[in-house]
């Protein structure tokens, strides 16, 4: 079957098409044929032996729509259009100058299906418009930018069709008007990727509404001097080769202590294991409820609290280092939050049984990164049986602050011995201490994270076949019956108002 050109005037449309299209949908749809009119050249409108439409009938429709404009106003709709703003000059003069060529005398390109008997010609009509594959919805959520996707029509956040009742309407239907980051900041499947830039743009504004840094613990985390003063490793390379010596010697003998300082400075939180406050919010909105008291026994910064609080809710941490529970108090003043200074052990000495919405925490990693000598804290303890001990005295004291049909989310990832290499399995210890305690695995996201410095980890890494590791688990815990979260947890549906309020708070980054 071979293409040809025809006047659009000869085309008739399908009434029998059972295929329909939204009014939103049918604009996008015009949109993409403006901005892209090659698309029709690849799927061009089939039609039978009388020019009506078989295949193509939304494309058909389309067409003559634009047939009916001037060319002012497609000129105006394109300017409306992101892809049509992302072109050069040039390439726009040609796009406009072949629609107004085209309005003067409108044309489609067809296939004529002759071969196919009237039957077949039925048949085609359904089969054309059935999708048999699926939407690999991680690799759209990472890999494609979801402003485009939704500016193309497809509907990667939309629940399927039917709810888990089968009555035929979704309980969480994507509400009208709302894109895609309005709804659920971002992409709800199991992989968060915070390296992507919707989500650096977020962190960006969180950071500076926050503006906690980690400045109380500059260098608990970084110990490599090749990450702490990654540009001058870089930039001393040769000196040090031509010297023969190693980098430590080479900034104990030629570097000042002022530029050291400098190049230490430009390394974010230097060191520091701050919490991603883009996941603190994602994990609000998806887990907690509305105004709703929300905790944490293993505190650390501020992040998690401010968030919480910025968001409506009320939120109590414990945190044992006292000069850190103070500057979070500080910095939360006036907020709906407040830092306790104790041992996250005596949680419940603070906060009573069956009280909290929604337990948040991300643990210390044991010996990764120290925070105090205090003999109660779990990053100094002498092995890692008596840090787990610590862990799941906290953790099982938090589970009975919780509500029944409520959320517990634990950010936590593995940990390496130190002396053998080998994984102590922490990720592992904390499904226990939840499952024991009556409290199940729900959700499990894994959360990549930017590798600013992996890459000078990964070659060294490498020579004992170590892998450098640039993601955390996220472990959704329920408590409680989980045929009830449908009655207790409202579909996630915010109002324009509150919407555009929140855009002018994060300094219109939040997209």
């Amino acid at each position: 079957m071979k293409t040809e050109v025809v006047k659009l005037s000869q085309i008739k449309t399908n009434a029998a098409n059972p295929r329909q299209i939204s009014d939103d949908r049918f604009a996008k749809l015009v949109n993409s044929i403006l901005v892209f009119p090659k698309m029709l050249e690849i799927r061009p409108i089939v039609v039978d032996n009388t020019f009506g439409s078989l295949g193509g009938n939304m494309r058909y429709r389309a067409l003559s729509f634009i047939a009916g404009l001037s060319i002012d106003e497609i000129r105006a709709r394109l300017e409306e259009i992101r892809d049509y703003n992302k072109k050069t000059d040039a390439e726009k003069s040609t796009l406009l100058d072949d629609w107004e060529k085209w309005l003067k005398n409108p044309t489609a390109i067809i296939i004529k299906a002759s071969e196919l008997s009237e039957q077949e010609q039925r048949e085609f009509i359904i089969k054309d418009n059935v999708g048999f594959g699926d939407w690999d919805y991680d690799m759209l959520a990472n890999e494609w930018n979801s402003e485009d996707l939704d500016d193309w029509g497809v509907d990667v956040w939309q629940d399927d069709s039917s709810d888990d009742d089968g009555n035929g309407a979704s309980q969480n239907s994507k509400p009208v008007g709302a894109s895609l980051t309005e709804r659920f900041v971002v992409p709800p499947f199991s992989i968060l990727d915070s390296r992507k830039g919707y989500w650096q743009e977020r962190k960006k504004a969180w950071r500076e509404i926050i503006g906690d840094m980690g400045e109380s613990r500059n260098d608990t985390l970084i110990q490599s001097p090749e990450i702490k003063y990654k540009d001058l490793y870089q930039k001393t390379r040769e000196h040090r080769e031509s010297l023969g010596i190693g980098f430590r010697e080479y900034l104990d003998k030629y570097v000042p202590q002022e530029v050291k300082d400098k190049e230490a400075s430009k390394v974010l939180s230097q060191g520091v294991s701050l919490l991603d406050p883009v996941m603190a919010e994602v994990v609000c909105r998806w887990f907690g409820l509305d105004n709703c008291k929300t905790f944490d026994c293993f505190a650390g910064d501020t992040i998690f609290g401010y968030v919480s609080a910025y968001l409506g809710n009320e939120f109590t941490g414990i945190e044992l280092r006292e000069e850190q529970a103070q500057l979070n108090n500080e910095r939360v003043s006036g907020m709906t939050a407040k830092y306790i200074p104790d041992d996250g052990q005596n949680v419940t000495k603070h906060i009573k049984a069956n009280s909290q919405d929604l337990f948040f925490s991300c643990p210390p990693y044991y010996d990764l990164e120290k925070y105090s000598d205090h003999g109660k804290d779990a990053s100094d303890q002498k092995s890692y049986e008596d840090f787990i001990v610590i862990i799941e005295n906290a953790f099982k004291g938090a589970i009975s602050c919780l509500k029944d049909n409520r959320f517990a989310v634990v950010v936590v990832g593995d940990i390496r011995n130190k002396k053998t290499g080998f994984y102590y399995n922490f990720i592992d210890d904390v499904k226990r201490i939840f499952k024991q305690n009556g409290v199940f695995l729900y959700n499990e996201l894994i959360l990549i994270e930017t590798g600013a410095s992996t890459a000078l980890r990964a070659s060294g890494y490498m020579e004992v076949r170590k892998v450098a590791k640039m993601h955390q688990n996220i472990l959704v815990f329920y408590k409680g019956n989980s045929k009830e979260i449908k009655k207790t947890f409202k579909k996630i549906e915010y109002a324009s108002e509150d919407l555009e309020l929140f855009h002018l708070d994060l300094g219109n980054n939040s997209e």
